[in-house]
């Protein structure tokens, strides 16, 4: 609301102004020439900037591009020292990820990155990765066999959804955080292994996998919730 009273304020004070520039035109012919400069300049002063939130803003934001690096079956982006995996553009049935790309370790895999490669059978991650991005193994269908190294710490939503052939998976103790339908569609996975008792569950997906089995610490958040959906 407030931002419409803003929005509404300043269009009145702009038509207010326009007005009294069109009698100042009108009854002074000498002045009529810089009458007419007058509104340029004044709208140029008086641009809104709006976000997509609807705020109005005293200045354009800072626009940020992506510097993608194509490295063969690897796109890539250096940030803060990490490299990032963007895209993949191989169509191998097994594929081991690099440690290091353009000199960084590459830590992260970013959203999207494999989806749809529906080839890969097998995916070796270095133990440099410490985070996996929303939907970065969507659909991977023929997706068998996955690690997920030590350092992980996130897996963001959706990172695993539909990959139907997946038959297991170990989280590790890092990991801290692990997102909303990280696991929907897994249909034949059968064996889960969180090794974090602090982790807690946030609806990955699991309730729909009728032959999965889940092994959590005793007492832990998600082994409770296993042994009351008769998962363990």
């Amino acid at each position: 609301m407030r931002n419409i009273a803003l929005f509404a304020a300043v269009l009145l004070i702009a038509g207010c102004a326009a007005g009294c520039g069109d009698k100042a035109s009108s009854s002074s012919p000498s002045s009529s020439s810089s009458s007419q400069e007058i509104p340029e300049e004044s709208s140029e002063e008086s641009v809104l900037i709006i976000d997509p939130d609807g705020n109005i803003l005293d200045e354009k934001p800072t626009e940020v591009p992506r510097s993608v690096v194509d490295a063969g079956d690897f796109e890539y982006e250096l940030s803060e020292g990490r490299a990032v995996i963007t895209k993949y553009n191989g169509n191998a049935e097994v594929v081991e990820i690099p440690a290091e790309l353009g000199g960084a370790p590459v830590a992260e895999i970013s959203y999207y990155a494999f989806e749809a490669k529906y080839d890969i059978k097998k995916i070796t991650l270095p133990e440099t990765v410490d985070k996996i991005c929303e939907f970065a193994f969507m659909d991977c269908s023929s997706l068998e066999e996955i690690n997920i190294p030590e350092g992980v710490t996130t897996i963001e939503r959706g990172a695993f959804v539909a990959c139907t052939s997946l038959k297991a998976l170990t989280i590790p103790a890092a990991c801290t955080d692990v997102q909303e339908e990280a696991f929907t569609a897994c249909e034949s996975m059968t064996s889960l292994t969180i090794n974090n008792p602090d982790l807690a569950y946030k609806n990955w997906g699991l309730e729909d996998l009728p032959e999965l089995k889940i092994t959590a610490p005793e007492g832990s958040a998600v082994y409770n919730w296993a042994q009351a959906m008769g998962k363990v």
